[in-house]
């Protein structure tokens, strides 16, 4: 489950999501900014600011690789639910 709360003239988004950290599992926060966003694991001191131009520029170079998984997933599952000829 996601949350989303509006503060001022930021949104704040809490994913559910989890990252490892030390060891242990904490949820990512996201605070948008105008310019950049702040990526955040909840309950850590520690924050990682990023341009949005950036996060589109990851997006962009891992969208042809997603779609690969992606098919590859769903022919998994074709495969996988096919009717068996015993016959």
């Amino acid at each position: 489950m996601s949350f989303l709360f509006e503060h001022k003239s930021q949104t704040i988004f809490i994913s559910a999501s989890t990252v490892n950290e030390n060891g242990k599992k904490r949820k990512i926060i996201i605070e948008s900014r105008p310019t950049f966003a702040i990526l955040k694991p909840q309950g850590s001191r520690e924050c990682f600011p990023i341009s949005w131009e950036m996060i589109y520029e990851a997006a962009k170079r891992h969208h042809a690789e997603n779609l690969r998984l992606e098919a590859e997933a769903e022919e998994r599952m074709r495969l996988t639910n096919a009717p068996v000829n015993m016959g």
